[in-house]
């Protein structure tokens, strides 16, 4: 079978967009058909506009306007099941590559894309004649090559709700539907000097110097909030609905639990599973990991500033 990803194979007729994500340089090859401000604008606030960091570039990932070849025959099934696909998604591996599919909501169009094991190669086939789909499944191939291929770097994706208050930010966890999305604004309603950098999807970085950040990122849910910034993570809060109000702090295991089913990361890939729990296991050592009993009010919110206020002394009001 023909390599569905050509490396460093680039046609003339393509143009090439980079972005720069929680300090990670995507590249991405089009075909010059296709303007990726238009099919990816959560992106814009993104781009890097350089040619000369080919050595720096993390992910690359090409798009082809073809028919998608079909998976090799030793291709192994690990999952058919999405949360956001539903019964239109497979996700599958060979000898070499992952390989993702996921059907048009009629059925009639496919998009499909080849990743290398590491994820920082990718290969996406495009089926344009599902508008309706298009910017969606496209966002979503990209995400899931980021939030793999940033996992040696000491960098995760997680699934929460980012509150920024001067440098600092609070990071909100917990089940779909929750109510992280509520609390955040919340926040923003009672607590001063406060704003939203991301609502679904940030990735936290330690830095070389050991420092904890947060960054927000093209992908954040039903809330357009993609914002090329980020702050120094001062807590982190898991979310659980309650008939009333209490705070209390993780440790040890129990804050490894808090923080781990929110992270992003292909289970069946040993290395870059362990890549992602060592970063876990960084993470809780430098930043507090709390736990919110709560009802969507007002009270809940002011709880929660005033108690990581005290845990972490830093947090002042205006």
């Amino acid at each position: 079978m023909k390599s569905p990803i050509p490396y460093n194979t680039i046609l003339k007729s393509n143009n090439s967009y980079y972005y720069r994500i929680a300090a990670h340089i995507l590249k991405i090859n089009c075909p010059i058909e296709i303007s990726l401000n238009e099919y990816l604008p959560s992106f814009t606030p993104f781009t890097y506009n350089t040619t000369s960091v080919e050595e720096n570039i993390l992910i690359h990932a090409d798009i082809v306007l073809e028919k998608a070849p079909p998976s090799p025959l030793e291709a192994k099934l690990l999952s058919d099941i999405s949360a956001v696909w539903e019964d239109r998604f497979c996700f599958e591996e060979s000898t070499d590559y992952y390989i993702t599919t996921v059907l048009g909501k009629n059925g009639n169009t496919e998009w499909k894309m080849f990743s290398s094991k590491d994820f920082r190669k990718t290969k996406i086939y495009a089926d344009l004649s599902d508008g309706e789909q298009k910017q969606g499944i496209l966002s979503w191939f990209l995400m899931v090559c980021f939030g793999q291929a940033v996992l040696p770097y000491r960098t995760l994706m997680i699934h929460g709700s980012v509150i920024k208050k001067n440098n600092e930010a609070f990071v909100f966890l917990g089940k779909s539907g929750t109510g992280k999305s509520t609390h955040s604004r919340l926040w923003l309603q009672h607590i001063p000097d406060t704003s939203l950098l991301n609502d679904d999807n940030p990735a936290i970085r330690i830095s070389k110097n050991n420092a904890v950040e947060i960054y927000g990122t093209p992908w954040s849910g039903k809330t357009p909030c993609y914002k090329n910034d980020k702050a120094e993570l001062s807590a982190i809060i898991r979310l659980r609905q309650a008939p009333a109000n209490k705070m209390s702090w993780l440790s040890n295991t129990n804050a490894f639990i808090g923080l781990l089913p929110s992270t992003s990361s292909i289970r069946w890939n040993r290395t870059l599973f362990g890549k992602m729990n060592d970063t876990v296991s960084e993470i809780i050592e430098k930043i507090p990991i709390g736990l919110l009993d709560c009802l969507p009010d007002a009270a809940a919110a002011i709880l929660c500033h005033n108690e990581i206020k005290s845990k972490t002394k830093t947090i002042s009001y205006e």
